[in-house]
This record gives C-alpha cells, sequence and structure tokens, in this order.
C-alpha cells in the first residue's frame, strides 16, 4: 500500500487536532531512517513515528514501542539538542504533495524561542527526515536529516547541514480543485502506462495506486475500461474526493484477505472490497498503526523464517557431508579382519620368509580347504617387522572403527534433529520462530551477540483440537514446545503420538484409552505435522505418555519410547 496524499492530509488534519501545543519529552531512533517523538498532551503522552524507510515511508501516531540502539546516532542527538522540550505548533501539508511539515517552537542556549521544522518526504525510495530552521532572511536551513545528499549524488538539491531547504521537483499533476471533464479526458488521453489505476496516479495529484484503484471501482465498477471513456463518472469521484479532504469527513478503513493479513489502509470508505473484508476505524492514525505494524510483523516473521532457514539448511548440508564421509571411511575398515589374518598366516610361516621378499605364499589354516594364501611383504622390513606392521594396521583400525560408529551415530542424531527444526521452521509464526531461534543458540546454532539486556521470549502455547468424541488434543509446534508438551503438560495415562521414524510434532491425547474416531484423528493431525504431510500410507506410533522418555543429554523433541503400537494414516 503507497502512503499518498490523501492519507497525508487526513494524517495531518488530526496531527493538529490531537497534538497542536504538546511538548516533546523524549526523542529516539530505532532505525536509520526512523524518528520516533514522545509528546505530552494535555491528558496523555502520544508517539509520533516517522519513518523514511523506502519499503514503508509514513508518518501516524502508534503504540508500537520499537526497540532503541545501545548509543544513539548522530541525527538523534541533533534531534534531542534541538526539540527536546520544544512545543508542537502545527502540522500543515503542501497542497496534495506526500511533504508533511511539523513546526516546533523551542528555546536556544540564550533563552529565547526559536522556530525548529521537522519535514517529513515521504517518497518511497527518496524519503527522508530533515530538521530545519529560518535563518535570517526567513529561508529555511537545513541543520541535519536521516539521509543526508551531496552533490555526488544528486546536482538539483542538496540535504546538507547549512544548506537551504528546498522543497522537491512539483509532479507537474491535475490538483483536485481544478479536475474539469475535458481537462481530465484530454490529460488521460496523452498518459502511457500500463494500468487504468496507474494512468490516474500519473495524472491527479495525491493519488497512490490504492485510492486510484477505488475511485476506478465506483466509477465502473468491475468492468475493464479506459478511464478517458469514463471521465465524466471520475470527475465526478474525485470531487467528491476533494469534499472529503475540504471537510475533513474521512472514514478510515482497512481491507483484509481471507486470512485476516492486511491488504490495503485508506481514509476513504472501500466500496471495491466484500463488506465482510472491511474494518472501520475511528481514525487513520489508528488504521495506519494497525496496519503496518501487522505489516511489519510479517515482515519480520519472514526475515527470521529465512534466516533460521537458511542457517538449518547450510548446517544441516555440512552434516550429510560429514555422514557420507564417515561412511566412506568406514567402508575401509572393512579390511581390519584381513590384517589381522596376514599377521596370524605370516608369523605361522616365518620360517619360510626373509628379508628381501615382495610376497610369501602361505597357508590359510582358517579356510576350510586349506588352500594357499599370497601376503604382500615390505622388502625393507624383516619377517618379524612385517608382522608388526599387520597387526598395528589392523588393531588401528579396529579401534577406529569403533569410535567411528559412534561418530557416525551422533551424526545422524544431528541430522534427524536439524531435519526436526528444518520442518518447523517452515510453517511457524513469529513466536514459536522466536522460540526456535532460542533453542538454536542454546544449541550453538546461533552465535549470540552480547547485549546490555535480552528479551525474555514467552513460551509459546501448542495447537489445540477437540475430537468428534469431546476429547482434546495437543500438538506441539517445535522441539521445546515438544519436550513442554509431552515431559511437563501430559499426564503419564494421556496418549501419546508421532510419526514413526519421521521428523514431527509431538501429539497428546487426553486418555489413556482414546475410541477409535479419535485416535485416527490425533494420527492424521501427527502426518499434517510432520515432513511426511504429503505422503500416504504413513506410520504413527502411540503410547501411554508413561513410556516416554528422553535420554540423558539429548537434544530438545528428542525422546525414545517402547510398548507402543503402530497405526497407518493417509492426511487428506
Amino acid at each position: 500500500m503507497a502512503y499518498d496524499g490523501i492519507t497525508m492530509a487526513a494524517v495531518c488534519h488530526e496531527l493538529n487536532r490531537i497534538l497542536a501545543g504538546s511538548k516533546v519529552e523524549r526523542v529516539y531512533q530505532p532505525q536509520p531512517m526512523e524518528i520516533v517523538l514522545h509528546l505530552r498532551c494535555r491528558d496523555t503522552t502520544r508517539t509520533l513515528i516517522c519513518s523514511a524507510q523506502s519499503r514503508h515511508p509514513r508518518v501516524h501516531l502508534t503504540h508500537f514501542r520499537a526497540d532503541n540502539p545501545p548509543s544513539p546516532p548522530a541525527f538523534c542527538m541533533l534531534l534531542r539538542k534541538h526539540l527536546s522540550g520544544a512545543r508542537l505548533l502545527s502540522v500543515e501539508q503542501t497542497s496534495l504533495e506526500r511533504i508533511l511539515i511539523i513546526h516546533f517552537r523551542s528555546l536556544d542556549d540564550f533563552g529565547e524561542g526559536t522556530k525548529k521544522l521537522l519535514i517529513c518526504e515521504i517518497m518511497g525510495k527518496h524519503s527522508n527526515v530533515i530538521l530545519s530552521a529560518p535563518d535570517d532572511c526567513q529561508n529555511l536551513r537545513v541543520l541535519g536529516s536521516a539521509k543526508t545528499i551531496t552533490e555526488t549524488m544528486s546536482r538539483r538539491r542538496l540535504i546538507m547541514p547549512g544548506e537551504q531547504y528546498e522543497y522537491p521537483p512539483s509532479q507537474e499533476k491535475l490538483s483536485l480543485s481544478e479536475i474539469t471533464e475535458e481537462l481530465l479526458a484530454s490529460t488521460l488521453a496523452k498518459m502511457e502506462a500500463s494500468t487504468p489505476e496507474q494512468m490516474l496516479v500519473n495524472t491527479v495529484m495525491g493519488l497512490g495506486p490504492d485510492t486510484a484503484r477505488e475511485i476506478i471501482y465506483r466509477a465502473a465498477g468491475e468492468e475493464n475500461i479506459h478511464p478517458v471513456e469514463i471521465a465524466r463518472s471520475l470527475t465526478m469521484q474525485l470531487n467528491n474526493i476533494r469534499k472529503i479532504i475540504e471537510s475533513c469527513s474521512f472514514e478510515p478503513c482497512v481491507a483484509f484477505d481471507a486470512y485476516s493479513n492486511p491488504l490495503v489502509v485508506s481514509p476513504i470508505k472501500l466500496k471495491a472490497f466484500n463488506r465482510e473484508q472491511i474494518t472501520e476505524f475511528p481514525t487513520i492514525n489508528e488504521a495506519l498503526d494497525l496496519f503496518y505494524t501487522a505489516i511489519l510483523h510479517k515482515q519480520a516473521e519472514n526475515e527470521l523464517r529465512r534466516q533460521l532457514k537458511q542457517i538449518v539448511e547450510s548446517t544441516l548440508a555440512k552434516a550429510k557431508k560429514k555422514r557420507r564421509l564417515q561412511q566412506e571411511e568406514l567402508d575401509t575398515m572393512k579390511d581390519a579382519d584381513k590384517f589381522r589374518l596376514y599377521g596370524e598366516m605370516l608369523t605361522a610361516a616365518l620360517h619360510q620368509t626373509y628379508t628381501g621378499m615382495k610376497e610369501v605364499e602361505v597357508i590359510n589354516y582358517y579356510s576350510p580347504d586349506q588352500e594357499t594364501m599370497r601376503i604382500p611383504l615390505d622388502s625393507s622390513r624383516s619377517p618379524q617387522d612385517n608382522v608388526r606392521r599387520y597387526f598395528k594396521k589392523y588393531r588401528k583400525l579396529k579401534d577406529g572403527k569403533v569410535f567411528l560408529q559412534q561418530r557416525l551415530e551422533e551424526t545422524l542424531i544431528e541430522i534427524n534433529y536439524l531435519e526436526s527444526l528444518q520442518f518447523t521452521i517452515v510453517n511457524a509464526d513469529y513466536a514459536v520462530l522466536l522460540e526456535i531461534k532460542e533453542e538454536m543458540i542454546q544449541a550453538d546454532l546461533i552465535r549470540q551477540k552480547k547485549s546490555k539486556k535480552s528479551a525474555e521470549i514467552l513460551a509459546s502455547q501448542p495447537l489445540h483440537f477437540i475430537s468428534a468424541d469431546g476429547i482434546d488434543i495437543f500438538v506441539g509446534r517445535n522441539n521445546k514446545q515438544n519436550d513442554r508438551l509431552t515431559l511437563k503438560t501430559a499426564s503419564s495415562y494421556d496418549t501419546w503420538l508421532h510419526t514413526k521414524d519421521i521428523p514431527g510434532a509431538h501429539v497428546i491425547v487426553k486418555s489413556s484409552n482414546p475410541p477409535e474416531t479419535t485416535l485416527r484423528e490425533a494420527a492424521k493431525l501427527a502426518v499434517l505435522h510432520s515432513k511426511a504431510a504429503a505422503s500416504s500410507n504413513v506410520p504413527v506410533d502411540y503410547t501411554l505418555v508413561k513410556h516416554v522418555r528422553k535420554p540423558k543429554g539429548a537434544k530438545p523433541g528428542m525422546v525414545i519410547y517402547d510398548n507402543h503400537h503402530t497405526i497407518y494414516i493417509t492426511a487428506d
């Protein structure tokens, strides 16, 4: 969703009503391109976010509290110097441009009142937050900015301390106040754009893609038609938008998809969506706060999932390579018994050998037919040295084989654990991902950065279902949750289920002898929440919780069990 000029007009109106006369208490800069002001109003403290991040630039009131860096950046220190204790006088928007100017009055070092302006330019990748003040000639001078624009970056417009502030170049679009049917039609006819809404965005000041799409829907419904052909209807709808802005009769709302993910936030009523998709809000600031909090939460969730998945897949690839090399080395150790046989047969035939021989032919006394065998010799060694050499090779391979088999078993356990992590990461929500991250830190898969304070991670809850027989079924969503569910929450006589030899969730049925229907439902949940979700005829083991135990030193989610039965299930 684009934060357009009409949305900014609604925000500007509300900020003037809510924040005029408020006092700046604190200034933070949680992100390089994001400023947060805590403003003390008459009855409460409000938080204003001014973000110039390229993906989601915006200005609005918020309830979200972001983590701040250990030490404030230079621009934050500059803002604290000039705005701490300042009074917010007013908020203004030039025409319907996406430039919001917040006027402050503060005291200088001599105790005299001075004006300061915080200019928020919300223009995609060109967004910026600029602190300025009028000079003796009443020209605005830049004091500092979130993003510095030097001569090498732009020849037209410099944003540097001491430079005169200049507004961004005008977009040469039609103002809502001057639109007529003829003017709109003639301007649209000259436009070259891929979609009707983009043509309207390029023509009329203040419109973003979502607002343009809504206006076209109001003018033509779902009919796919060129904007020039509906110029009259478009003019009427644009005039209605103008009246809404002039009268400040906004109707903020957010449209959601079928999965409750926010799609569009708008200061005007959205008629292009079904009624059940729309949630109305008393203020545009509340609508924007919910919308962007949800969007950024989902973005953080996807980014965390990507990072964890990348770490697990990389570690898993290394573990599988290690398993292959260990198995290859183990295969070479099958010759251990051959070297023992060489040593023993050579010992029995010492009287036939002498230094300088390259091989000797001896009788294999272990063979039922007593056939002869040839034993290679090191011609530079004595017969006794050759015997010792073969027995040394035998002991080395035998001892190494035992050690390597132990290492291979450890590697297989590691691979099984990593595959369980890989599975749980895919469908985990943010709370579960944070828990998985903590688990990976404890497993030394992630190096934890040292910090003065560490956020407490609340334990996530397992999924809860009720069977057709009215019996509770719980499904773990990660390894730590599986441990808590099976080893702490469940009672000894609850029924425990898990896919056989396949990474997946622990499933608990709150019954010692569940009916067949409930058992099959629980087994189906075990399959659906496993790596074999797309497979058929999947084996699922089940037993009482008292028969499930965790070996000492085992990784999270790893258990052993006995006294179990197996049921075969195909998930729908």
